[in-house]
């Protein structure tokens, strides 16, 4: 089965490390960065797999992705609070298309935006 991969338009290397790798907690699995080149790299978290680049033609800011079945979202949710990530303080809520599932989004500084969903009590 083919895979389909995200990628996110970012504009500041140091930015998007604060936001993805120090607060969401992602992994950074590589880098291609040539020399006087734009950066591009892959980020890994509990299976999410997202490519951020700064390269200007490869898409616009704006993007989203629909997380489903996120493990242990309410953990999450608090962990990110304990951090005090002084740009976003995200709430969790029930979805508004079913009761039983949380939701919990938060925007990057670039205006993509991750929603991260889960059926768990």
């Amino acid at each position: 089965m083919a895979i389909a991969r995200p990628i996110f338009r970012i504009f500041d290397y140091d930015k998007a490390i604060e936001f993805y790798v120090d607060w969401l907690g992602f992994n950074i699995d590589w880098e291609h960065k040539p020399e006087g080149s734009p950066i591009y790299m892959q980020v890994s978290l509990q299976g999410i797999v997202l490519h951020l680049t700064e390269h200007y033609g490869d898409c616009t800011p704006g993007g989203r992705i629909h997380i489903e079945d996120f493990k242990g979202l309410r953990d999450y949710h608090k962990l990110l609070h304990s951090k005090n990530y002084k740009y976003y303080n995200p709430g969790l809520e029930k979805a508004g298309w079913n009761p039983d599932v949380l939701t919990m989004e938060v925007g990057d500084p670039f205006g993509n935006r991750l929603t991260f969903n889960s059926t768990e009590n």
